[in-house]
């Protein structure tokens, strides 16, 4: 009774810190073109606008939205953006030290892993929300024949949070089926057994259907019709979820290519060990995404729902692990730790994004925001700083990624914003705009990065200003 008493205090002082911590961290962050654009279509778009067309555009569901939407009507402005992530995290995190069936030390330390701690805390997405999904549904899985609507309840907001979200959710329908059905000795136990749940699977399929509808690409996305033309773009995401290798190549230096043979390596060992150990639960639960990663952009951060996976696998099963795969997760938590203490070291000691100090250096120079011209997506980080609607979240059907200067706007715009990436691209184009507009030209350098990776090109500015 006592030692249940101490761990209670335990668990209340570690929830209390990680949320201290996370609020200190996400004080100090600012928010990237992809946190603004989500918080500008929650601000400028209506419901209806987001439910019915800007959230298909975006291809992802419309919660993180509404979601950030229902938090504005409380009072939350652009500065405090981080609370939107913090909140349910907090309590995705409440609910793993306290129920999971992990020991101690696992229950204290895979929250302050990089995804759980840093990527989808501090960093502001849907993704977000993915912990707190993974958690809801890790309990109601537990208590499915008795409550099986909960559980669908539980995994219609798991599936509603992202692409990839849907997909887990799918796959944990599928786990769920398959050890029913492994169960099952006759025919009439088939029967009873869909009879029972008629209600929660005709509710699921039906949430399926729509969302699978809903979620389609709309293909007069400009960004879908650039990237999906790109030829071999499949192979190229191949190489790059591999050599992800549940992200460990990055962990030193992520260009050299013994780490990204090391990360390869190491997620084929994984898959077979996981494998081994779960057997076709393991890839009914994987392949879905892994399918869909290749398929479609994939980026690093993407890969956090396998942290999700497995922790779903091993939450459920209960079982002593292979001392190999104990070594293994070791590995991939030493890694998440040591990218979660360098990502809050940087964000508070370097620049995430510099929009903020961009949009203090226009109004310093009494640049409105009619006098702006933005030439690429990355640049709509510094919108959520103008109150003005003109100011507001990218349009993927009139423009992709990259956004053609004319001429004449150059001759009626004070400032042009480009980010590197578009700078390094097309520096002949960037040199004649600034000689034909007489600008001169202000750099702002960020510290934009994935774990050790450095992506700072996307979030480093160059203004082409005039007075």
């Amino acid at each position: 009774m006592q030692s249940h008493r101490i761990e209670k205090i335990v668990n209340a002082i570690y929830i209390l810190l990680w949320g201290s911590i996370s609020l200190y961290v996400g004080y100090y962050h600012e928010p990237f073109a992809d946190e603004a654009q989500a918080y500008l279509i929650a601000r400028d778009a209506s419901l209806s606008d987001i439910i019915s067309t800007v959230s298909r555009t975006e291809g992802t569901p419309a919660l993180w939205y509404i979601w950030l939407k229902f938090l504005m009507i409380c009072g939350m402005d652009y500065s405090h953006l981080y609370l939107a992530s913090i909140i349910p995290n907090l309590l995705a995190v409440s609910i793993f030290i306290t129920q999971a069936p992990f020991s101690k030390s696992v229950r204290y330390l895979v929250p302050l892993t990089y995804y759980i701690f840093y990527q989808y805390n501090i960093v502001a997405r849907n993704y977000s929300l993915l912990f707190l999904g993974a958690m809801i549904v890790s309990i109601t899985y537990q208590n499915r024949h008795k409550y099986p609507l909960y559980f669908i309840l539980g995994i219609i907001f798991l599936g509603s949070i992202s692409s990839h979200g849907f997909l887990l959710a799918l796959g944990i329908m599928g786990v769920w089926l398959l050890s029913e059905i492994h169960d099952k000795k006759s025919l009439n136990e088939y029967i009873s057994f869909f009879k029972r749940n008629k209600i929660a699977i005709s509710i699921y399929s039906l949430f399926c259907v729509l969302s699978v509808c809903y979620l389609y690409p709309d293909l007069t996305n400009q960004y879908i019709q650039n990237y999906a033309t790109l030829e071999g773009y499949w192979l190229s995401n191949l190489i790059k979820l591999l050599s992800a290798g549940l992200v460990i190549s990055s962990m030193f230096e992520p260009e050299n290519l013994w780490y990204i043979d090391i990360g390869i390596i190491y997620f084929i060992v994984m898959n077979y060990l996981l494998n081994k150990e779960f057997g076709i639960k393991y890839w009914i639960l994987l392949l879905p995404n892994f399918l869909f990663m290749i398929i479609v952009p994939y980026k690093p951060w993407h890969a956090g729902i396998y942290i999700m996976s497995i922790i779903f696998l091993l939450w459920q099963d209960r079982k002593e692990i292979s001392n190999i795969l104990r070594i293994g997760i070791g590995i991939l938590l030493i890694t998440e730790l040591v990218w979660s203490s360098v990502g809050i070291v940087l964000d508070i000691k370097g620049k995430y994004a510099t929009t903020k100090d961009i949009y203090n250096f226009l109004q310093q120079k009494q640049i409105g925001s009619s006098d702006i011209e933005q030439a690429s997506f990355h640049c709509v980080g510094i919108n959520p700083y103008y109150k003005s609607k003109k100011m507001s979240y990218w349009d993927w059907h009139k423009q992709s990624f990259y956004k053609r200067i004319r001429n004449e706007y150059i001759k009626n715009k004070k400032a042009i914003i480009i980010n590197k990436e578009v700078h390094d691209t097309f520096k002949g184009r960037v040199k004649e705009i600034q000689k034909l507009g007489n600008y001169k030209i202000k750099i702002f350098e960020s510290q934009h990065f994935f774990g050790l990776e450095d992506m700072s090109k996307d979030e480093t500015f160059y203004v082409l200003y005039r007075n």
